[in-house]
């Protein structure tokens, strides 16, 4: 038999009304994939259910169990060593899928080798986007991270560096590291925004205290291997020139894939410049905030608070050397920015460390 284009991995570990709603959805939105079940130790109700939908599925379906809950982890993992397809997508059992939320997924994959993970449009059952500011996100972006909730992931990159650590949490800092080891090896994190993908939490295993610990830990173990992530307010006068910006902004995207953040804060013109060349949908971490024409030194204040109460510590960049931010005392040159960031490349993404 000829492998699917697409292999489905959905772990599982009881909730069975949810799974119900996830294996139909599944099912009618996707008829050429297959389903890989991973039932991770789950009670005798929701094992039951798995093996009416694999009967029910026949060859469309590969259904894996183990006797306890060996973690999300390390379930995925297991999936990913048996997924044949050149694609590969993971779904939580508490996320619910709509006709057309497969396809631009499948469609960037394909179009774009250097895309490595692609997640789709996300939205939390309570309603929460993720947008920033408010804005219709572009048909596609890049992303600092993907989300389990719904994640594709190219069999190439699995093949070239494995699955995910299994030592780190089952959250955002294990999704991090994945993104940050495929950033080395040349692969880099998308989103193909689409048709809407709804999801709810999962319930937590554990102790509040262990999992506390566990976020803690894999946090300092995320920044040992890849240095901690920053957020950064760049300010560009009104004169500056449109070119010079936007040869700049590669700097800034170079940054976005290691994790940073930024606000940029430009004047009017420039902004709508960076519009039109399309520098507001690079990167959901690089976020363009734009001044009025009168009273922008208040605005920039404000927007320079706004990013702090947002982010937390952030530095202040002014984009042009030798000029200064107003207002603001002490705020680090562009050229500054760019060391850093050229330093973070070559200590942590050296083609050399790549195994």
């Amino acid at each position: 038999m000829e492998p699917f284009d697409v292999d489905i991995l959905l772990p599982v570990w009881n909730r069975p009304v949810e799974t119900r709603n996830c294996l139909v959805t599944l099912m009618a939105t996707a008829p050429t994939a297959r389903i890989i079940l991973l039932d991770n130790g789950s009670d005798r109700e929701t094992e039951r259910l798995l093996e009416e939908f694999a009967e029910v599925l026949g060859e469309r379906a590969l259904f894996l169990k183990t006797t306890a809950n060996q973690g999300l982890i390390k379930a995925v993992n297991r999936g990913l060593e048996r997924a044949e397809a050149s694609c590969v997508v993971i779904v939580r059992n508490t996320t619910v899928v709509a006709e057309g939320w497969l396809e631009p997924m499948l469609e960037l994959a394909a179009a774009r080798p250097e895309v490595g993970l692609v997640v789709p449009r996300l939205e939390h059952a309570s309603g929460q986007k993720r947008e920033r500011n408010g804005r219709t996100a572009p048909v596609e972006v890049e992303v600092a991270h993907g989300s389990f909730a719904a994640l594709l992931v190219k069999k190439e990159l699995v093949t070239r560096q494995g699955g995910f650590d299994e030592e780190l949490d089952g959250g955002v800092w294990c999704l991090k590291d994945y993104s940050r080891r495929a950033l080395r090896r040349g692969f880099l994190t998308c989103a193909a925004e689409g048709v809407t993908v709804t999801y709810v939490d999962d319930v937590p295993l554990g102790s509040a205290a262990r999992r506390e610990e566990t976020v803690r830990r894999s946090a300092a173990t995320y920044e040992d291997r890849w240095g901690r992530e920053e957020a950064f307010c760049v300010y560009w006068p009104k004169d500056a020139d449109p070119e010079a910006v936007r040869a700049r902004f590669s700097v800034l995207l170079r940054g976005a894939r290691m994790g940073h953040r930024f606000t940029v804060v430009v004047h009017g013109a420039l902004h709508k410049a960076l519009l039109q060349a399309g520098y507001h949908s690079l990167h959901r971490s690089i976020a363009i905030e734009t001044l009025p024409r009168f009273f922008a030194a208040g605005e920039l204040r404000r927007v320079m608070a706004r990013a702090v109460a947002d982010e937390g510590e952030t530095t202040i960049v002014a984009g042009v050397d030798g000029l200064a931010v107003p207002g603001v005392e002490g705020a680090r040159p562009f050229s500054w920015l760019e060391e850093a960031i050229r330093w973070r490349e070559e200590s942590c993404y050296r083609a050399g460390d790549v195994a």
